[in-house]
């Protein structure tokens, strides 16, 4: 046997015992690394679950503190801090119950911070009745004093125990770094003894990688390139869109702009046929005064052409003339109404979605009660938006469910909403004629109207609506059958971010 195939032969079962050495190595660093990551993603959970309880406990006090302040002062301002901290309470113990589970501990503390939200709402309630002197006895009972020193007991010992579990985890995480360390510097050496051994291997392969090295750095060179060229068409493609996008803008401006000035000017000519239209309808009744009172009294022989045109034919022509001049002041008016409403500039706020609503129902109550319908309110969640579009939107649903209920049946209409992430999701539902599947996709269109006309309205009020929606950033969906009813899905942002007069 040659000293060649013996020292190929030694090499190679070098090189297997390298990669056996290499693959046990990483299975144990793989092992402890995955370790470690459960023990620090615990610790973290452990560390939030701890910070949670004491922002808790501050906010609980800080509760007590504007209870305090107001009950000694009678001042609404002394107020905030205790307003602040009960709407912010339960979030933070649906959080936090989240994140620790069914733990006693915290329920325990849950029930205690609930009775001592209740006791605060007691006494700024019996404060605010009046009743200073019962609110001030319950107070000096030390019921609420006591309470706020289980809650800080029971705080301290779930932090206590949360900063003892993360002390726990943090130790395994340093005795499986040290580990990793211990195994590193076991394979370093190791590998060092191997590596000395099959020096020589290395060194014939050395040709073999440089080539390799040079034919991917050329692959490398070419990937960049192609990458550059991707990234300035990337950038073409943006400018472009930019620019479309500000075109855009300006010729939707431009729009409003013509149609503003369209509906204004239209309104002159639009007045002058109207008075005139009224100079016609008292002469018509000067001609009729004279055909049935002076012509018969003097005797005169008025033919009846002339009797028919001042009986029938003037009053109709009349009548036709203020009939659709009338309709086209509405048209005018809503064209004016959706132009004043594309350049008006939004203004968010917080809004009590429950009250507003409520204040839209109230202001048709009057029209539910004479055509025998029942509109219920099952709660919406508040949100940050524009209070006059969002009223518009919502009063143009409600009048559109009142307006199409089926005559002789008792009209429901339902309104909820529903939190979804960023969004909030409101319903309108009716029970009214509904929709044909063919209409669904033209009641958004403007001066587009559905079913029987028989109703008053230009075809003016959902096109109004989505509108609106859009520019607060929202959706509006209708899904509606025939005969049955109809149900309005507007989506909104929970917080309006702009209040710029973006473009309809």
């Amino acid at each position: 046997m040659s000293d060649t195939t013996l020292y190929g032969r030694v090499e190679r079962a070098a090189l297997a015992a390298a990669a056996v050495l290499m693959l046990a190595i990483v299975a144990a660093s793989a092992w402890l690394s995955i370790d470690n990551e459960t023990r620090l993603n615990d610790a973290a959970v452990t560390q939030d679950i701890r910070a949670q309880t004491v922002d808790l406990l501050q906010t609980v006090t800080s509760a007590e503190t504007g209870q305090r302040g107001y009950m000694l002062t009678g001042k609404d301002y002394y107020l905030a801090p205790y307003q602040k901290a009960a709407a912010q309470i339960p979030p933070m113990l649906r959080r936090l119950g989240q994140a620790i589970g069914q733990d006693p501990a915290y329920l325990v503390l849950r029930d205690h911070i609930t009775r001592k939200m209740a006791e605060l709402a007691q006494t700024i309630a019996l404060t605010q009745a009046g009743r200073r002197e019962d609110a001030l006895a319950i107070v000096e009972s030390d019921l609420g004093q006591n309470m706020m020193e289980d809650i800080r007991v029971l705080s301290t010992r779930l932090t206590d125990r949360q900063r003892a579990a993360l002390a726990s985890d943090l130790r395994g995480s340093q005795r499986g770094a040290r580990a990793v360390v211990a195994i590193d510097a076991t394979a370093f050496v190791l590998l060092t003894l191997l590596s000395l051994f099959v020096g020589s291997s290395v060194n014939r392969s050395v040709q073999r990688l440089r080539s390799t090295r040079i034919a991917l750095e050329r692959a490398n060179t070419a990937l960049e390139s192609a990458n550059a060229e991707l990234q300035q068409g990337r950038d073409q493609l943006e400018r472009a869109v930019q620019e479309r996008t500000a075109e855009l803008t300006l010729a939707n401006e431009e729009i409003q702009r013509f149609a503003y000035i369209v509906s204004h000017d239209l309104r002159a000519p639009l007045l002058n046929i109207i008075g005139f239209t009224s100079e016609l309808q008292t002469a018509t009744a000067t001609l009729n005064d004279f055909v049935h009172t002076q012509a018969d009294a003097g005797g005169l022989t008025v033919p009846n052409a002339v009797r028919e045109a001042s009986e029938q034919d003037l009053p109709e022509a009349i009548r036709f003339i203020q009939t659709s001049t009338a309709k086209m002041d509405r048209l005018i008016n809503a064209i004016l109404r959706l132009s004043r409403e594309g350049r008006r500039v939004l203004v968010p706020e917080p809004l009590d979605m429950n009250v507003l609503l409520r204040g839209a129902i109230d202001s048709v109550r009057h029209q539910a009660e004479a055509v025998g319908a029942d509109i219920t309110l099952a709660g919406v969640p508040a949100i940050v938006s524009d209070r006059i579009a969002i009223d518009q939107v919502f009063s143009n649903l409600i009048d559109n469910a009142l307006k199409y209920l089926v005559d002789g049946r008792p009209g429901r209409i339902r309104i909820e909403g529903v939190s979804q992430g960023r969004f909030v999701t409101v319903t309108v539902q009716d029970n009214g004629r509904g929709i044909a599947a063919r209409d669904l996709e033209r009641v958004f269109e403007l001066f587009r109207r559905a079913g029987n006309q028989d109703r008053p309205g230009e075809g003016i009020g959902l096109a109004h609506v989505k509108a609106l929606v859009r520019r607060l950033g929202g959706t509006i969906e209708c899904v509606s059958t025939l005969g049955e009813g109809s149900v309005f899905s507007v989506r909104l942002p929970a917080v309006l971010t702009h209040g710029g007069s973006e473009p309809i």
